[in-house]
């Protein structure tokens, strides 16, 4: 079975991946080749670009935040049921 570290560490590394690639696609492209902006104006362009890109930011972020807490969270204890049954005669 694969330990939620490893989990974590996944969401972490495609969440960043996914940032790195978004800004790549959304921001730097059109700046570095403006004919990939297709027949919109530039003012359109970044009209649309700017919320989407804050939008999957905002997304990718949250995963990434989740995956970083599944990494640095210790794993929960595991209960035993014969100390629950102590606990319980002890107490009626």
């Amino acid at each position: 079975m694969v330990n939620d570290k490893v989990y974590g560490a996944i969401m972490t590394v495609i969440g960043l991946l996914g940032i790195g690639f978004e800004t790549y696609l959304l921001i730097f492209s059109p700046i570095i080749k403006p004919s990939n902006l297709g027949n919109l104006e530039p003012a359109l362009w970044w009209a649309v670009a700017i919320p989407l890109f804050l939008g999957v930011l905002g997304v990718l972020g949250i995963v990434v935040w989740i995956g970083w807490t599944m990494i640095r969270t210790p794993p929960p204890e595991a209960w035993s049921f014969d100390e629950l049954d102590e606990e319980e005669e002890e107490t009626s």
